[in-house]
């Protein structure tokens, strides 16, 4: 019979939109065989009426118990949520057979579910030791009067560390989420003005999102870069509860943490430019200011970047993608040039991004709702609504509206700029070209000559991951810019194609959506332990050259277009005749598979439905949304190479292409590797 538990380790704290908790148990080899097991227990403090307000919340936590996790195959016991007011209990048993280093150790993860406002979820995390029936040694006799001291982490604040009451018994290692998702860069490379050659990976998430959405691919960029010392991985977070504001302001606020962390705002000009921001920034759940290390004061700052990168990567999920695509058009227009002629593109990266907006696609009603607000002016510009009607708004506020003007240049080696702006205000906006025409946003950013395309024509490569299937949020057409050359998806579907399953209609995976977020489901335990010979989603790779968009009769011009590898793990063998090429800097493979032309946007009616040219200039309030679609897609391909990658992920998969939970969206953990070994980070 076993003895009665006695507390080890307490500890409250509060998650908000995008929170993550880490503790590392270890159980001292001394004390091991004295103990039979350890009991977790989460209680989610939050009142239980929260659990009717789903408009704020939804109020639930999910939590991820790991025992040995530097141990492989790693097998969690998983608990998808944990309502209002409701405790967890997860026991872990004591191995008393083996004493060596790291037997007895476990990795608690804890995180807050999507939150749709600014709040927050008080959690109590305990743990408690079971003694073995036949200790006679009392547990009391082992804690420790300072019993905070085990658990402070250098430069923590001691008043959030958890509170260890038996230290010789239990150690615990505990990560708030600024220590999870901040930079993956030493503070003293930040502030060596004299450090070159650092590469910046910037990551944005998608609309209702968090950095947490994209806290995978950091870890996997992180661990893949560990040993060149010149990788700085930068989620977003400024945009956390105000993506519905729309393109404009979510891409302004990345524009601003960009120039953040490249020192811009560290110089005199910069400074001004920060101090006039200051408002339209504040959306961030922790202050930018916090986050970001600035350079000695005292110190001259001579060069317009002076933290040492030079290269910069840009990864978008869903709307990230369109949000980092206004912030290089508004960074560009901001600095004049100067910051892409100093710091080079190298990788612009999509995932599941609407590319030419959202409702063509879709069920009219769905478009018809997001261009009255539905999700705010977000919705709109994913609508391809015009945007006359808020340039009147605009306009008749012209007495609250503030101007910027910068001038930059370079001149002896010394950047000069000038910039005014009126005094900082609620809803301050600064707008640049992109803002200035009636026509949809989308379009503006897409056009060739505008600010954002000629940025996008100086990167090394252009990437877009595309779902083929399972993605009721992004369809296929939107997100590969109206499909993959050579890629039939009617065949992929097809008794002799690759798919596992048959193609879903909208209902089902609309359904399959909502049933994934309310009711996550857990992998089964086989799952991870043959992760590693899991099938890459990875269906096909090809390099389309400039110019290869859809002709008015539906099909594309291929001739320029070059293929790359086609339906390989997915059940069918992969084409053998592969050989390795470079475009830029990306690692793919090519072969000679060209049976199809088709388009993959696989409806004929798209092209039946049009009568003239996409490129035409006429009145754009009469065009529909897949007018507007084909005009988008024919500014990204004029002058402007893409690769495109179609993605086949069996569940929800707008979710799993990132991994938005690593432990619940096991299916996209290939997709992230595919994407870590492609691309040259160093």
């Amino acid at each position: 019979m076993t003895q009665k538990p006695v507390l080890a380790i307490s500890h409250k704290v509060a998650l908000s939109v995008g929170g993550i908790i880490r503790y590392r148990f270890k159980l001292l080899p001394c004390h091991a065989k004295n103990i039979d097991k350890l009991q977790f227990r989460i209680r989610n403090s939050a009142p239980v009426y929260r659990n009717i307000t789903p408009s704020s919340g939804p109020w639930k936590i999910a939590v991820a118990l790991i025992r040995n996790p530097d141990k492989l195959p790693v097998v969690p016991e998983l608990v998808p949520s944990i309502g209002c007011a409701q405790v967890c209990r997860l026991d872990a048993t004591v191995d008393h057979d083996h004493d060596d280093e790291g037997c007895n150790e476990w990795e608690l993860e804890v995180l807050s579910e999507m939150i749709l406002q600014r709040n927050w979820i008080d959690i109590k995390v305990e743990v408690y030791v079971v003694p073995r029936a036949d200790n006679t040694i009392p547990l009391e006799a082992a804690a420790t009067g300072n019993s905070n001291n085990s658990s402070q982490a250098e430069g923590a604040d001691t008043e959030v560390q958890p509170q260890v009451l038996l230290p010789t018994i239990l150690s615990c290692g505990y990560k708030d989420t600024r220590a999870i998702c901040g930079p993956a860069c030493p503070e003293d490379v930040l502030h060596a003005e004299d450090e070159e050659g650092l590469h910046l990976v910037l990551l944005t998430h998608g609309i209702h999102g968090s950095w947490l959405d994209m806290l995978y691919i950091k870890e996997q960029i992180d661990a893949h870069t560990k040993d060149n010392g010149k990788t700085i991985t930068f989620l977003t977070d400024t945009n956390h509860a105000g993506t519905e504001e729309g393109i404009q302001m979510a891409g302004q606020r990345v524009a601003m943490g960009i120039l953040e962390w490249t020192g811009y705002c560290d110089t005199e000009q910069g400074q001004q430019l920060r101090k006039a921001f200051a408002s339209a920034t504040s959306k961030s759940t922790t202050a930018t200011a916090a986050t970001t290390p600035t350079l000695t004061q005292n110190k001259a700052i001579t060069k317009p970047f002076p933290r040492g990168i030079s290269k910069v990567s840009i990864i978008g999920h869903s709307l990230g993608g369109l949000i980092n695509i206004y912030a290089l058009g508004f960074i560009e227009e901001l600095t004049q040039g100067t910051f892409f002629r100093e710091i080079k593109p190298a990788h612009f990266i999509t995932l599941a991004s609407p590319m030419l907006g959202v409702g063509f696609e879709h069920p009219w009603v769905l478009g018809y709702a997001l261009s009255l607000g539905v999700i705010g002016q977000t919705g709109k510009d994913l609508a391809l609504e015009n945007r006359s009607s808020k340039l009147k708004r605009l306009t008749s506020s012209a007495s609250s509206a503030t101007s910027l003007s910068t001038t930059s240049s370079l001149a002896s080696n010394k950047h000069s700029a000038s910039l005014s702006a009126s005094a900082s205000a609620p809803g301050l906006s600064m707008e640049c070209s992109l803002d200035k025409g009636p026509e949809p946003l989308l379009l503006a950013m897409a056009r060739p000559g505008s600010a954002s395309n000629r940025v996008l024509k100086l990167f090394i490569d252009r990437t877009s991951y595309a779902n083929i299937e399972n993605d009721m949020a992004v369809k296929f057409n939107t997100s590969s810019m109206m499909g993959i050359p050579s890629f039939d998806i009617d065949q992929f579907f097809s008794p002799e194609g690759a798919a596992t399953q048959p193609k879903k209609s909208i209902y089902h995976s609309a359904l399959v959506s909502v049933l994934a977020l309310l009711l996550p489901q857990i992998p089964p335990r086989s799952k991870f332990l043959n992760v590693a010979d899991a099938p890459s989603p990875v269906v096909i790779v090809e390099h389309v050259e400039a110019g290869s968009v859809e002709k008015p009769d539906g099909t594309f011009d291929t001739q320029d277009a070059t293929t790359a590898a086609t339906t390989g793990d997915n059940g069918k063998e992969a084409n053998k005749n592969k050989k390795n090429k470079r475009v830029g800097s990306v690692k793919s493979t090519t072969s000679s598979n060209r049976s199809t032309s088709r388009s993959s946007s696989g409806s004929s009616s798209y092209s039946s439905s049009r009568s003239a040219s996409p490129s035409s200039t006429s009145d754009l309030s009469t065009k529909s949304r897949l007018d507007l679609a084909l005009l988008v897609s024919e500014g990204y391909h004029t002058d402007m190479d893409w690769t495109k990658i179609g993605v086949f992920i069996e569940h929800e998969a707008h979710v799993q292409i990132i991994v938005r939970r690593k432990w619940y969206n096991l299916d996209g953990w290939k997709c992230v590797q595919d994407l870590v070994e492609r691309f040259d980070f160093s």
